[in-house]
């Protein structure tokens, strides 16, 4: 989308709804942004909590698109001048090329209002925009159809779940580290992933569905298509809350922490509207919001405690980082290209 047509259609949305509520349209719009989420629950939750909130905090509007970060890199490199989005969520691996391509801004640090909140280990080391949620990886099942919970990746081999196995593809943050996690558990390392490709192989006749998101991948237990998966932590618990059949297991070896950011894209349309959405997503009310049910977020805002079902996996956020996997993005990211091509190409249903 050009610049002179977000233009006339946030300006003109604006001014419709001014006139309908009787405000002088004469009058300078309130700032309104395009922020991208990740479809499924991530984008259910963003616009039932964060949307608001912004509203509330800045009286600005936000016009949320959901997409995996793979996706959004490509969309911004081909309008930078004007580019289709003005904050951006990544995961820690999607971020390294995002900011080696130069699109993004460091965050203001000096001028934010939450920032002192979050702690070092959700700081970014070269000044980009901090960690706004940790999601968890671990092992998505049908309590009803697997009554013993599962303890280890390798649970998805079991010769009884043939044709009831969920995977989604490289293209999301959740299938490179499963690929990855595979891998270190067959004689493999971060950087070595050969032994997840012939494991994938011995797994296809497990699998009944491919799906091409994590959201997608969740809504398959809700259909009822597949039995067991590997999956994020806050998709099971938003399914939970909405009475579907699904638990959650951690692995023995440990569930993986994927740390999520929002970012300020370079020539971004108002950035002072930009500042105070990043400041809304991180302060305390929008992170005690997006951490109650039914969205089970994980907060990064030192004030914000865990509550409610997320102490069933984690007692705390330094648990929570202490006693999980964190991977090192750096070393694979720039592999991780060739893993999506081969992936598709040779792991099929």
């Amino acid at each position: 989308m050009s610049l002179s047509r977000r233009s006339l259609l946030t300006t003109g949305s604006a001014a419709l709804a001014a006139a309908g509520l009787g405000w002088p349209t004469s009058s300078r719009a309130a700032p309104s942004i395009v922020a991208t989420t990740y479809p499924g629950s991530f984008d259910e939750a963003f616009r039932a909590v964060v949307g608001p909130a912004f509203k509330k905090s800045s009286d600005g509007g936000v016009t949320f698109t959901p997409l995996l970060g793979v996706d959004q890199i490509g969309k911004i490199q081909a309008s930078r001048n004007t580019p289709p989005f003005d904050v951006v969520l990544f995961d820690e691996g999607p971020l390294i090329p995002a900011i080696a391509s130069g699109v993004l801004e460091k965050f203001p640090v000096e001028r934010s209002k939450s920032y002192a909140d979050i702690p070092g280990v959700f700081r970014h080391p070269d000044g980009y925009a901090p960690v706004i949620t940790a999601q968890l990886i671990g092992i998505a099942y049908n309590p009803k159809k697997i009554t013993t919970p599962p303890t280890s990746w390798e649970d998805l081999w079991r010769p009884e779940y043939k044709g009831r196995v969920g995977i989604t593809g490289l293209g999301s943050s959740l299938g490179t580290a499963f690929m990855v996690e595979i891998a270190k558990l067959n004689g493999g390392s971060e950087t070595n992933i050969e032994p997840a490709f012939e494991a994938m192989k011995k797994l296809l006749p497990n699998v009944g569905a491919i799906a091409a998101s994590p959201g997608a991948l969740a809504a398959l237990f809700q259909q009822g298509e597949i039995d067991i998966a590997f999956n994020f932590w806050n998709n099971v618990a938003l399914l939970a809350a909405k009475g579907v059949d699904i638990a959650f297991a951690k692995p023995k070896s440990g569930a993986v922490v994927i740390r999520t950011s929002a970012q300020i894209v370079k020539n971004n349309q108002d950035p002072k509207a930009v500042l105070d959405y990043l400041d809304t997503v991180m302060s305390v009310e929008t992170q005690k919001g997006l951490e109650a049910a039914p969205w089970m977020m994980m907060p990064t805002n030192g004030k914000v405690a865990l509550t409610g079902a997320n102490l069933t996996v984690a007692k705390s956020l330094d648990d929570l980082i202490a006693n999980n996997v964190l991977l090192d993005w750096t070393k694979f990211q720039p592999l991780r290209g060739e893993w999506i091509t081969r992936f598709s190409k040779e792991v099929k249903i």
